[in-house]
């Protein structure tokens, strides 16, 4: 089989389930209620679950901090640069900046990735992903919350936010686990081998819930899409020469990683602004803003979609 058919067939089964969440929509046959305790799921039970189980196996290694700490600048720079890269084509907004940085991994990065390149190499798309999460708590969220608010949370209460997300408790508990041998301890024991063995079964659901949901929660309006579609396909122009620069010059160059950390960068490049935008856009944002970022997000989750099998093709073999 050719590298072009065999990474299509990777990402097929999860197009087709984020169109079979499309038809459960058009359908009403489950309700946002519904879809909104999926979600919550997914967040709190077994999205950790997966990444408890990939952290709990890997070695964090010192050559690793640099790509936190340039994904994290360069996630800083394009909150300040990215307004100014937009006005020329029309997309002015306050909501331009945020539009343009940070990426929605939990919902939808470690799902395709672990879809396409495994459950074992998702410690890979972790460790990209630290960077722009360390960005979206602790710069984007504030920075929103004081648009909206006209007050800036404090660092105490962002940092207690932080270590309350269930993501970050899972990463920083597989961490630990594989420090203190808790791997061990599970392989040598028949029955405390059945707790990676039911953690392992929630993380399977991970990636159909999560193609389920986007596709039920996507949603175009045909007549609104000029200035989100202009701000998205800036925003992916961007960062797709920034990720191919990064994962050349940087992932595969200097630290000498293999190609899965460089479809890591790439796969995040693709991927939407965080979908927590609207939360916290408060009642300040008039309702034209908020239409803004909602159909922006949901061009910029049509558009992973379009592009993931590309990247899938590039880096498959």
């Amino acid at each position: 089989m050719s590298p072009v058919l065999d990474a299509l067939g990777r990402v097929l089964p999860v197009l087709l389930l984020v169109a079979l969440g499309a038809v459960l929509r058009q359908r009403a046959w489950l309700g946002p209620s519904t879809i909104g305790d999926l979600r919550r799921l997914v967040l709190t039970v077994t999205l950790p679950s997966a990444l408890f189980l990939t952290f709990l196996r890997v070695d964090l290694e010192a050559r690793f901090l640099p790509i936190i700490a340039i994904v994290f600048s360069a996630c800083l720079v394009m909150l300040a640069a990215g307004p100014l890269l937009a006005r020329p084509m029309g997309a002015r907004s306050p909501y331009t900046g945020p539009l343009m940085t940070g990426f929605e991994a939990g919902m939808l990065g470690y799902a395709i990735y672990a879809g396409v390149f495994g459950q074992d190499n998702l410690y890979r798309f972790g460790i990209i992903d630290l960077g722009q999460v360390l960005f979206v708590f602790f710069v984007l969220a504030p920075v929103l919350v004081r648009r909206s608010t006209g007050v800036r949370p404090g660092l105490g209460a962002t940092a207690r936010s932080f270590f309350k997300t269930p993501v970050i408790l899972a990463i920083l508990g597989g961490l630990v686990g594989h420090v203190v041998g808790l791997g061990g301890l599970f392989d040598a024991s028949p029955l405390l081998a059945s707790i990676p063995a039911a953690l392992g079964l929630l993380a399977a659901c991970t990636t159909p819930l999560i193609a389920l949901v986007i596709g039920y929660s996507t949603a175009l309006r045909p007549g609104a899409l000029r200035r989100p579609t202009v701000t998205i396909a800036l925003r992916l122009a961007v960062w797709i020469v920034l990720a191919i620069a990064f994962d050349r010059l940087v992932v595969e160059g200097v630290l000498g990683l293999d190609r899965l950390f460089g479809a890591a960068v790439l796969t995040m490049a693709v991927l939407p602004p965080p979908f927590v935008i609207p939360l916290y856009m408060g009642g300040r944002a008039t309702d034209s803003e908020h239409a803004y970022v909602t159909d922006a997000l949901s061009v910029a989750t049509v558009a992973t979609m379009v592009l993931f099998p590309v990247v899938a093709t590039a880096f498959s073999g």
